[in-house]
């Protein structure tokens, strides 16, 4: 089923095409939205930082495309992509930055794909020398404020592999302290310790 989850700084917004019953993604304010709606309603105040409150736009009656395009509207538009990364042990990587966990990722550059900008960021910010990038998993997005301005960045996931023998180098001047292979008997402890756009890609896939 197609769906976009924008995660704020301490919300959600979803567009969905229908009301699903799984509470760890619909928990919320749900609307039905047409276009009269969406054209006589300001939904700025879901995106501002003290927002707490999720918002549940279910599109039956609209295109979801023609929904997001409008809740983007205000908003600095950013691509990245990155990967989550498995060794022959089952264990996934995880970098600590910012006081977060997170996963390794980039900016995407003009000229590359996707897939390209996934590979280079991982072995840039954890220092794999043998990275092997398997399927697409799924696109994420968040809102922040960066560079004087609001951005909305969609980051495209994919599954990579290398060897637990692999020497891991923090990149340091990108802020990041630690590389850690962690078990996933452990990932709920890591994930309690992480943005809830990586948590939900978790939530979401399966993992």
């Amino acid at each position: 089923m197609q769906r976009y989850v924008i995660f704020n700084k301490h919300n959600k917004i979803v567009l969905t095409k229908n009301e699903e019953k799984n509470p760890q993604i619909f928990e919320g304010k749900i609307i039905d939205c047409d276009s009269e709606l969406l054209n006589s309603t300001n939904f700025s105040s879901y995106f501002d930082d003290e927002c707490y409150d999720n918002l549940i736009l279910v599109c039956k009656k609209i295109s979801i495309q023609e929904v997001f395009l409008k809740l983007s509207q205000p908003f600095y538009f950013v691509f990245a992509a990155g990967g989550i990364v498995e060794n022959e042990k089952g264990e996934l990587l995880f970098m600590y930055r910012n006081g977060m966990w997170d996963l390794p990722k980039g900016h995407w550059e003009k000229g590359e794909s996707l897939e390209s900008t996934a590979k280079r960021e991982v072995i840039e910010e954890c220092g794999i020398q043998n990275l092997q990038i398997g399927d697409f998993i799924c696109n994420s997005m968040h809102t922040y404020y960066m560079h004087h301005r609001y951005e909305l960045k969609q980051t495209s996931w994919y599954k990579m592999y290398c060897s637990s023998n692999e020497t891991l180098l923090p990149q340091t001047q990108e802020g990041i302290k630690e590389l850690r292979w962690v078990k996933k008997e452990d990932l709920d402890e890591i994930l309690s310790k992480s943005y809830p756009n990586i948590r939900n890609i978790f939530i979401e896939n399966h993992f």
